[in-house]
């Protein structure tokens, strides 16, 4: 085997091609569907590997490798043996071939655990190249991120900055992590479809090698041969065999795997290097069937959150909490793969992906409500009333907004008071009641502010049922502007009730306009805003996407203001094209930002909706959240962002949050806001999958109703001091309240598991391992670097290690007192195992923790 060092001469240029097939997973057909046809390609695969010694060939993702060894055992010790040999290749090391953008960081590191797990443990491979070879764009932190996976490599077709990027180069991410990129520049399956005569054969690969030469760095390049659910070719091998016979050939051939080519090219210092993200790609992906993406984030937060109980739950010695839960994440993880989580499907893989989803939906939702439960039955929730445990999944004290449903047993119950564990009193805000005719209650839906409930804790409230009549807020119409003016926020609302100014209290106004919801033609389709498909589109997308001169908004039939001692809504009831939209804007007394809840209902096709806000900021930056960080990015174009984006500048900012509405942009001086498109696969050569009379029509949402919840936090400086990434994350992750009764508990009335994260040091998980032990995972958010990070438990840490993402690697962190103390770098993600020591009284650990520690309540 020869390798670039060798050229000179008598040594020829070769090229090697690599077998393989690109499985869609689902796209065009259902999951099942597709494994009908896809798995006798790996049979297909593994008769020529017996016959032909010098045949190799390369499979990817967990979810096509599992279902073949299940389905054919009699098979499994063949494909092992062709695995232990090296001549089937193993990549990828996830379960399928996600999108890396819109899924949220955790998602990604389960798709690595799930794919690398399954790999190591049924196969014996560690798979160490990343294989991404029709995924839609790629974030700045995958360098990272796979660098603390144990990948070495990165193979992908689509993003790079510019048409005259080489083929391999090193890839440095936000953080300075540097990986060997390998890019495909005429696509995955550029080797594929070759002639079965010799002579054309020869010809068709002389002419693949000769495509390379404006991206190679020498004269050996490589030409994967697979395309969508491809058939293995059987006429490679032996005609390969006869063109390296060929006397005066100017190229050898030699079929090979990934990393028979890496092991012939190593990086060097010729290598370029090219920072930052490789987006965006396939921009109307974004807000194709936006329910999708919401329904992601929703899965995705709701197990995040049951993770974390369970630790907190594994810590107090209540058993059964331990489960990593891939029953649910399974389905989730499947359907983030690039073509399902972009939402580009016919109708019928469509309602299959939401079936799905409604199973790991489910499983979630149940996993969260049972943990929650138990929390709360350890809890000292002893006093009058109803109690209410408040509890928190982040690791900050937090103030935030709690809505909870009250039953009322008794009778001449007309009104509800609300008390914290300390007998104060605090304003309750019924949201809606059902009363007896006599005006006594029977159910009712009541919001209070919850103060300063402690990191990853809870704090106890109750509530009382009273004889006296609590005042519901009611509905009255607007006819003339309205101020709401709160302790945090100064707002404006015009007559049609569109937010026309928005600020803190004492500061100037972010907004020059009117925010409005907008209506726009887009004539193009699941893939891309205003154009159809262009199936080989490779480079990073730079057309900038500002308001449409044709943008209508909406015209509004009736506005109206509810005004309560805990909150204020105004909303607008609208006419918007031929279909109908309602907007709620809420801003809470005690919150330093301004929810939006939207609900649009579409009668049209080939349209799209976003959300726009027009601000007074002149020459600002715009910062996103990516996934495990934050970018800046151009002004104009529209990416992916995780849960929120920033506009600032001279001394003014408005940070524009998200419930899993990834598309955003800031075009002309306004925050953009992508809901929902209206489109189809417009057209679409057959293959792959795909076969005439498949239809996507399910795409353009007509009559569908469809709700997006999203806000705006004004600040002045910039989006750290204000906590933007905090307030997103507050949104996406709201306080959960829990209805218990009367008991003792052993943990008090206030109580923190974890103590509060300083500012710029976010938690995306954390988990319990079968031995009792947390895994954490954090990542330095600002940029900065956070020098000193206390891990303070309420239980002595007897040992801890920062591992890699697969729980190896392990190097022990110094603990004082109980207490691991970090040095985080700018943008560094860091996994770090807690051995936790014998559990003790929870109240006297946490003293001197946030709030009152003590397990008395005031009757």
């Amino acid at each position: 085997m020869r390798s670039d060092s060798d050229a000179g001469e008598g040594v020829r240029p070769l090229l090697v091609v690599v077998p393989h097939t690109h499985w869609e997973g689902a796209v065009f057909q259902t999951r099942e569907a597709y494994l009908t046809l896809g798995l006798p390609n790996i049979l297909r695969a593994l008769q020529l590997l017996e016959a032909d010694p010098d045949y190799r060939f390369t499979l990817d993702q967990s979810c096509y490798i599992q279902p073949f060894l299940e389905r054919y055992p009699e098979c499994r010790a063949a494909f092992r043996s062709m695995v232990a040999s090296g001549r089937l290749a193993i990549v990828g090391g996830t379960h399928v071939m996600h999108d890396g953008n819109i899924p949220g960081p955790e998602a990604l590191v389960r798709q690595i655990l799930y794919g690398r797990g399954f790999m190591e443990r049924e196969l014996g491979v560690e798979a160490p190249i990343a294989w991404q070879l029709d995924t839609f764009g790629h974030h700045a932190q995958t360098p990272q991120l796979l660098s603390l996976a144990g990948f070495r490599s990165f193979w992908f077709f689509r993003g790079v900055p510019s048409p005259e990027t080489p083929a391999e180069f090193l890839w440095e991410g936000i953080d300075g992590t540097r990986l060997p990129a390998r890019w495909l520049p005429h696509s995955y399956a550029m080797a594929y479809g070759s002639p079965d005569e010799p002579t054309a054969f020869a010809a068709f690969m002389e002419e693949r090698y000769r495509m390379l030469e404006p991206y190679a760095h020498g004269d050996i390049r490589v030409g994967p041969a697979g395309a969508d659910v491809c058939e293995p070719e059987a006429h490679l091998a032996p005609l390969v065999r006869a063109m390296n016979r060929r006397p005066g050939r100017a190229l050898d051939v030699q079929i090979g795997t990934p990393a028979d080519y890496e092991a012939l090219t190593q990086p060097n210092d010729s290598w370029p290097v090219i920072r930052g993200e490789l987006n965006p790609v396939f921009q109307g992906a974004y807000s194709s069937r936006i329910e999708l993406k919401q329904t992601t984030r929703r899965i995705e937060t709701l197990l995040t959150d049951a993770e974390k109980i369970g630790a907190v739950l594994t810590a107090l010695r209540v058993s059964g909490h331990d489960d990593p839960l891939w029953d649910a994440w399974e389905p989730a993880l499947f359907n983030q793969a690039h073509d399902l989580m972009a939402g580009v499907m016919t109708d019928r893989v469509y309602e299959d992906t939401l079936a799905s989803y409604g199973r790991s939906l489910y499983r979630a939702e149940e996993a969260l409500r049972s943990r929650l439960a138990q929390y709360a039955g350890c809890v000292d929730t002893r006093g009058d009333g109803t109690p209410i445990v408040v509890v928190n999944t982040l690791p900050w004290d937090r103030t935030d907004l709690v809505e909870i449903d009250l039953g009322f047993a008794e009778q001449g119950i007309r009104g509800v008071r609300l008390r914290d564990a300390a007998g104060r009193s605090l304003p309750a805000q019924i949201v809606e009641a059902v009363r007896h005719a006599d005006g006594a209650l029977v159910t009712a839906r009541i919001a209070f502010t919850a103060v300063d409930v402690p990191a990853m804790g809870h704090a106890v409230y109750h509530a009382l049922g009273v004889d006296e009549e609590t005042v519901e807020p009611v509905w009255t119409e607007v006819t003339t502007a309205v101020d709401v003016v709160t302790d945090h926020i100064r707002a404006s609302f015009d007559r049609n009730g569109a937010l026309t100014a928005l600020g803190r209290p004492d500061g100037p106004c972010a907004l020059s306009g009117p925010a409005i919801l907008l209506q726009e033609t887009d004539e193009g389709d699941l893939w891309e805003p205003y154009r159809p498909l262009d199936g080989g589109s490779r480079i990073a997308m730079r057309d900038r996407h500002p308001i449409a001169s044709d943008a209508r908004s909406g015209t509004t039939l009736r506005c109206e203001i509810l005004r309560g001692p805990v909150y204020t809504e105004v909303r607008a009831m609208m006419k918007l094209g031929s279909g109908r939209a309602e907007t709620r804007v809420r801003l809470t007394t005690d919150s330093d930002r301004v929810e939006f809840r939207t609900t649009i209902v579409n009668h049209e096709r080939f349209v799209r909706y976003r959300s726009a806000f027009p601000t007074s900021i002149k020459a600002g930056r715009r910062v996103d959240e990516i996934p495990f960080g934050v970018v800046e990015r151009p002004e104009g174009i529209e990416y992916p962002a995780q849960n929120w984006i920033d506009y600032s500048g001279d001394g003014v900012g408005l940070g524009l949050l998200n419930v899993g509405l990834p598309g955003a942009n800031v075009a002309d001086g306004a925050l953009l806001l992508s809901l929902m498109r209206s489109t189809n696969i417009v057209a679409y050569g057959f293959g792959g999958g795909y076969e005439p009379g498949m239809g996507s029509d399910t795409g353009f949402e007509e009559g569908v109703e469809r709700a997006f919840v999203y806000g705006l936090a004004p600040h002045r400086g910039d989006w750290r001091s204000a906590g933007v990434d905090r307030h997103a994350a507050e949104l996406n992750h709201p306080l959960h309240a829990v209805p218990s009764e009367p008991r003792e508990g052993r943990l008090p009335v206030r109580w923190g598991a974890f103590g509060a994260l300083p500012s710029g040091v976010m938690l995306t998980a954390l988990q319990a391992t079968p031995g009792g032990d947390w895994i954490c995972r954090l990542y330095e958010a600002h940029g900065r670097g956070a020098p000193s990070v206390l891990l303070k438990l309420p239980w002595p840490v007897s040992a801890a290690w920062t591992t890699d993402l697969l729980g190896r690697s392990a190097t022990p962190e110094p603990i004082v007192d109980g207490t691991v103390e970090l040095s985080l770098r700018p943008f560094e993600i860091r996994q770090v195992r807690l051995a936790l020591g014998s559990t003790v009284d929870p109240g006297n650990a946490c003293a001197g923790r946030s709030g009152t520690l003590s397990a008395s309540v005031d009757r």
